[in-house]
């Protein structure tokens, strides 16, 4: 995989700090008293917290239970789980974060619960016609935003196809601190260019799909859900998102769920 340049909104650094005031703002919770609503702690990649809300108000209506959501790239939020964030289920959008839990022994079960795709956006003022995204790529000098690779999964995806195509981008990449930041770039015009997921471009109004990357140009897009805690209402939750109204939900924001 290629170096890239530090174009990435002081990504690293703002990761760091992310981890530390989760870890104070979850370590602070404090136990539950007697009477009050119990609740669970659901730590979500950045890409799905238009759907993880639906779907944990969905839950509540047959559980009497409060969701508080954490939702930021899978990669930080592994990262603050490892550090002591009170976590009860994690959903990734990589395997590997998955995995580098598991490896410390953190993880009580785990499976695929959805599945995505990678486009290429525009804003919709950009009349650009694809007819050969290789060359597209290549030749515009404008930047294309994509999230950090060492965090963000959907930027390792991105980082893949680069290398698919053999291009050479260290000087066009924009990176962000997660897929939605990318999002945010092309709308607000900072990056002419983004590599993001579907589900991410259908849900923006100011943005165009252009074209869709082809399945071998990358790893499959899978997202894990992953059960962390042993409290019962987790292990509910964490089979919730392979029912049928979860998976309704899921084909509502375009995610693939079998």
């Amino acid at each position: 995989m290629q170096d890239l340049p530090l174009r990435k909104i002081n990504a690293r650094l703002k990761t760091g700090i992310l981890i530390l005031l989760v870890m104070l703002l979850f370590s602070c919770s404090g136990k539950k008293k007697q009477g009050e609503v119990p609740e669970l702690f659901v730590f979500a990649a950045a890409s799905l917290s238009d759907v993880i809300s639906e779907i944990a108000d969905s839950f509540k209506v047959d559980k009497n239970v409060e969701i508080k959501l954490n939702v930021a790239a899978s990669g930080t939020l592994a990262r603050q789980i490892e550090q002591g964030a009170g976590a009860d289920v994690f959903l990734s959008a990589d395997e590997n974060w998955k995995n580098y839990l598991a490896e410390k022994k953190l993880v009580r079960e785990t499976a695929v619960f959805a599945a995505n795709d990678l486009v290429l956006i525009a804003p919709p003022g950009d009349t650009t016609k694809v007819s050969d995204v290789v060359s597209l790529l290549k030749e515009t000098g404008k930047k294309i935003a994509i999230g950090d690779p060492g965090y963000v999964p959907a930027g390792k995806y991105a980082m893949q196809v680069v290398d698919f195509y053999h291009l050479d981008l260290s000087s066009k990449l924009f990176q962000t601190v997660d897929v939605r930041s990318a999002l945010m770039m092309v709308e607000m015009g900072e990056a002419g260019y983004g590599i993001v997921y579907k589900t991410d471009a259908i849900q923006s109004a100011k943005v165009n799909a252009v074209c869709a990357f082809p399945e071998e140009a990358h790893q499959p897009i899978s997202y894990f859900r992953v059960l962390i805690s042993g409290k019962p209402l987790a292990k509910d939750f964490y089979d919730y998102l392979y029912s049928p109204k979860a998976k309704a939900i899921l084909a509502k924001y375009q995610f693939k769920a079998d």
